[in-house]
Protein backbone atom coordinates (compact mmCIF):
# COMPACT_ATOMS: atom_id res chain seq x y z
CA UNK A 1 0.00 0.00 0.00
CA UNK A 2 1.32 3.43 -0.97
CA UNK A 3 0.77 6.34 1.35
CA UNK A 4 1.78 9.98 1.40
CA UNK A 5 1.95 9.85 5.20
CA UNK A 6 5.26 9.58 6.96
CA UNK A 7 5.96 6.07 8.32
CA UNK A 8 6.24 7.61 11.80
CA UNK A 9 2.61 8.76 11.49
CA UNK A 10 1.42 5.33 10.43
CA UNK A 11 3.07 3.44 13.27
CA UNK A 12 4.10 5.73 16.13
CA UNK A 13 6.90 4.47 18.37
CA UNK A 14 5.81 2.77 21.58
CA UNK A 15 6.02 4.67 24.85
CA UNK A 16 8.64 3.02 27.06
CA UNK A 17 8.42 3.84 30.77
CA UNK A 18 5.21 5.80 30.23
CA UNK A 19 3.58 8.15 32.70
CA UNK A 20 2.57 6.96 36.15
CA UNK A 21 0.51 8.69 38.81
CA UNK A 22 2.95 10.48 41.10
CA UNK A 23 5.57 11.31 38.43
CA UNK A 24 7.04 14.78 38.87
CA UNK A 25 7.62 16.72 35.64
CA UNK A 26 9.70 19.82 34.98
CA UNK A 27 9.90 22.26 32.08
CA UNK A 28 12.37 25.11 31.72
CA UNK A 29 11.91 28.26 29.71
CA UNK A 30 13.04 31.84 29.44
CA UNK A 31 14.71 34.46 27.27
CA UNK A 32 18.11 35.07 28.85
CA UNK A 33 16.69 32.98 31.66
CA UNK A 34 16.08 29.42 32.78
CA UNK A 35 12.95 29.23 34.90
CA UNK A 36 11.63 25.84 36.05
CA UNK A 37 7.92 24.99 36.04
CA UNK A 38 6.66 21.93 37.91
CA UNK A 39 3.75 19.52 37.59
CA UNK A 40 2.72 16.16 39.03
CA UNK A 41 0.90 13.40 37.16
CA UNK A 42 -2.39 12.79 38.98
CA UNK A 43 -4.09 10.63 36.32
CA UNK A 44 -3.27 8.64 33.18
CA UNK A 45 -5.72 7.64 30.45
CA UNK A 46 -4.73 6.19 27.07
CA UNK A 47 -2.60 8.88 25.43
CA UNK A 48 -3.25 11.64 27.97
CA UNK A 49 -2.12 12.63 31.43
CA UNK A 50 -3.88 14.74 34.00
CA UNK A 51 -1.33 17.17 35.48
CA UNK A 52 -1.55 19.25 38.61
CA UNK A 53 0.72 22.29 38.50
CA UNK A 54 3.05 22.68 41.48
CA UNK A 55 4.85 25.66 42.92
CA UNK A 56 8.60 25.85 43.31
CA UNK A 57 10.81 25.73 46.35
CA UNK A 58 13.73 27.99 45.47
CA UNK A 59 17.13 28.21 47.12
CA UNK A 60 18.80 31.45 45.99
CA UNK A 61 22.50 31.07 45.27
CA UNK A 62 23.08 34.59 43.94
CA UNK A 63 21.20 37.78 43.03
CA UNK A 64 19.84 36.26 39.81
CA UNK A 65 20.54 32.55 40.36
CA UNK A 66 18.74 29.85 42.29
CA UNK A 67 18.18 26.12 42.51
CA UNK A 68 14.58 25.04 42.09
CA UNK A 69 12.77 21.92 43.32
CA UNK A 70 9.04 21.20 43.32
CA UNK A 71 6.92 22.23 46.30
CA UNK A 72 4.85 19.08 46.76
CA UNK A 73 2.59 20.85 49.28
CA UNK A 74 1.39 23.38 46.71
CA UNK A 75 -1.49 22.36 44.50
CA UNK A 76 -2.36 24.47 41.49
CA UNK A 77 -4.60 24.13 38.46
CA UNK A 78 -5.23 20.66 37.01
CA UNK A 79 -5.10 20.18 33.22
CA UNK A 80 -5.29 17.25 30.79
CA UNK A 81 -2.62 17.03 28.10
CA UNK A 82 -1.35 14.48 25.57
CA UNK A 83 1.97 12.75 26.14
CA UNK A 84 4.43 11.50 23.51
CA UNK A 85 7.28 9.00 23.59
CA UNK A 86 10.73 10.46 24.13
CA UNK A 87 13.55 7.91 24.13
CA UNK A 88 13.07 5.70 27.18
CA UNK A 89 10.53 8.07 28.71
CA UNK A 90 7.86 10.56 27.63
CA UNK A 91 7.25 14.29 27.24
CA UNK A 92 4.25 16.58 27.63
CA UNK A 93 3.87 19.98 25.99
CA UNK A 94 3.76 22.69 28.67
CA UNK A 95 3.26 25.65 26.32
CA UNK A 96 4.20 26.74 22.81
CA UNK A 97 7.75 27.35 24.08
CA UNK A 98 8.34 24.72 26.80
CA UNK A 99 8.00 20.96 27.28
CA UNK A 100 7.64 18.91 30.46
CA UNK A 101 10.04 15.99 31.00
CA UNK A 102 10.20 13.53 33.86
CA UNK A 103 12.27 15.05 36.66
CA UNK A 104 15.45 13.20 37.65
CA UNK A 105 15.22 14.29 41.30
CA UNK A 106 18.10 16.79 41.17
CA UNK A 107 17.61 20.55 41.76
CA UNK A 108 17.30 22.58 38.56
CA UNK A 109 19.86 25.38 38.25
CA UNK A 110 17.88 28.50 37.30
CA UNK A 111 18.80 32.09 36.40
CA UNK A 112 17.18 35.28 35.14
CA UNK A 113 19.54 37.90 33.75
CA UNK A 114 16.92 40.55 32.89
Amino acid sequence: MNSILSPSLLSPPPVINGPKVGDILVSCWGYEACIAHWAQVVGVTGKSVKLQYLGASDNHTGPMNWESTPDLNSAGKTVTKRFKPDGNSYRVKDSSFATFYKWDGKPISCYNYH
